[in-house]
């Protein structure tokens, strides 16, 4: 029994060299059908130019054309074929050295190898564009770094708005550990990025335009006139009341009532100075206010909230955020900033927290919410690349996220995940001494990386998944490696569902 367990799992290191002989082996034979196919044709064309016609010439290269079509078929079905062997013998033997649990396979049947796809047009003259490449980490200043992932979302979008344009080249920093994007669009391309934002994260043209808190577009007289008429109609309005309103307020003023609830515990706020980067309605802020006689102000990144703020609360509020020269437009500096979803976007992060420590009170508090968790892609189910957008420029855990607050003079005192994102308190000391990620802790996560990356590609939509040609074959071998992919028993490749 031992002895034809080692047998089989054997069977690939055997497959491979049997693959090897074989396409060895088929490859001379095409090459002399095609030199004796050379061969026949010049004799053909002395014969054909004195008996035949002119037709029965094409007629003879038609034949000649379907067949060397016909001998290359033929060699990649093989070539497939042996690869789905071997693959599958390989996982095989996986299995039966470490053993596993049964999985679900989920979606249509893959293709083992897909053509190479023409890309569209980008809508976007993006090679236009001034692009950022870091040599290091934007947050800790590590050089050392483990590419996990070229592509953002644009790649999975019918119009891939970067088709001509260099990667973003997600990294894995060797240093506090979060992911960043090495290659950014930075200035007037970033922010025609922000002005399409609804097509930009994949949502369609004007998706959010009829939401007042999220839309994204410059406000008409019509539509000021429209917000008036909805703050007018007040915050707390029942649904047996048929009033206009504005009801995302009502809803954004619940939701954050527990970041309210968070920092009212955690801090002493009695007339404190707060800043909030990034508000929406200036719920937070004016939660704060009600409750601690704060002294509140706002940086808002559309119109529509821009007005919000100052109409229906009355916050002292800035021009609209620049994500690339952020600047913190107020003068003296606060006690707690809280900013969302920040971290994420912001192109420059080394500028980012050199404005946080010129308006932040030694002691004093940064709050992050809403920040991307890495974990919706890697033990979440969700697709890397997906999650990715083209606004998207670094993702965390929760461990990097300490580090990198660490890196720059903050001691975290509170840290959730909170609707899947992270929120965390941190206080202001000056002291930036830290720790690196671990080896262990960096090759683990560069391998879920890897895992996750292989996962999106062979679950890319059938109208797109051609752009993945240059890598497809190796996602596929090192998806069923990994069993995270197998064959059918009609040898088509499957993913496999996670549970």
């Amino acid at each position: 029994m031992l002895s034809r367990l080692r047998a089989l799992l054997n069977l690939p290191t055997r497959v491979d060299a049997e693959f090897g002989r074989l396409r060895e082996e088929f490859d001379e034979r095409v090459r002399e059908v095609q030199r004796t196919l050379k061969s026949q044709d010049v004799r053909r064309t002395l014969e054909l130019s004195k008996e035949r016609t002119e037709t029965e010439w094409k007629k003879q290269r038609g034949d000649y054309a379907q067949l060397q079509q016909e001998l290359a078929a033929v060699r990649k079905e093989m070539h497939d074929r042996l690869l789905h062997y071997r693959l599958q013998l390989g996982r095989l033997s996986a299995l039966l050295e470490n053993g596993a649990g049964a999985k679900k396979e989920e979606g249509e049947p893959l293709p083992v190898a897909v053509e190479t796809q023409e890309r569209r047009p980008a809508s976007s003259p993006a090679t236009a564009w001034e692009w950022l490449n870091l040599e290091r980490c934007p947050g800790c200043d590590t050089a050392d770094r483990t590419i996990v992932c070229e592509w953002n979302k644009s790649i999975l979008l019918e119009q891939d708005i970067f088709a001509e344009s260099p990667r973003y080249n997600y990294a894995l920093c060797h240093g506090c550990g979060i992911v960043y994007a090495t290659c950014r669009p930075v200035g007037e391309g970033y922010k025609s990025l922000m002005n399409d934002f609804s097509e930009t994260i994949g949502r369609g043209d004007r998706a959010n335009a009829g939401n007042a808190l999220l839309n994204p577009y410059p406000l008409s007289e019509e539509d000021r006139d429209w917000y008036r008429r909805l703050i007018a109609g007040g915050v707390f309005v029942s649904d047996h009341d048929p009033r206009e309103h504005l009801d995302g307020v009502y809803q954004d003023r619940v939701e954050n009532t527990a970041h309210v609830e968070i920092l009212a515990s955690l801090l002493d706020l009695q007339g404190a100075r707060v800043l909030e980067v990034r508000s929406r309605a200036g719920t937070i802020v004016d939660g704060l206010r009600r409750r601690f006689g704060a002294s509140v102000m706002a940086m808002p990144i559309f119109e529509g909230q821009q007005f919000i703020l100052r109409e229906l609360y009355g916050i002292e509020c800035s021009d609209l955020i620049d994500y690339d020269m952020f600047t913190i437009p107020f003068e003296g500096s606060f006690d707690l900033i809280a900013c969302n979803h920040m971290l994420t976007h912001i192109l420059r992060v080394d500028r980012f927290f050199d404005q946080i420590r010129e308006h932040l009170k030694v002691g004093g508090h940064l709050y992050l919410y809403n920040e991307l968790e890495e974990n919706k892609f890697l033990g979440g189910g969700n697709s890397v690349i997906n999650t990715l957008n083209a606004l998207h420029v670094q993702v965390f855990d929760r461990a990097s996220v300490v580090r990198l607050l660490k890196a720059n003079g903050f001691e975290v005192i509170f840290a959730k995940l909170r609707n899947s994102s992270q929120l965390c308190l941190a206080r202001y000391t000056g002291d930036r001494a830290w720790t690196p990620m671990s080896v262990e802790e960096r090759s683990r996560r560069a391998r879920a990386y890897s895992l996750a990356r292989t996962r999106a590609i062979l679950r890319a939509p059938k109208s797109v998944r051609g752009r993945f040609s240059a890598v497809w074959e190796d996602a596929v071998a090192e998806g069923v490696a990994a069993g995270i992919a197998c064959f059918d028993d009609k040898g088509r490749i499957r993913v496999i569902k996670d549970g």
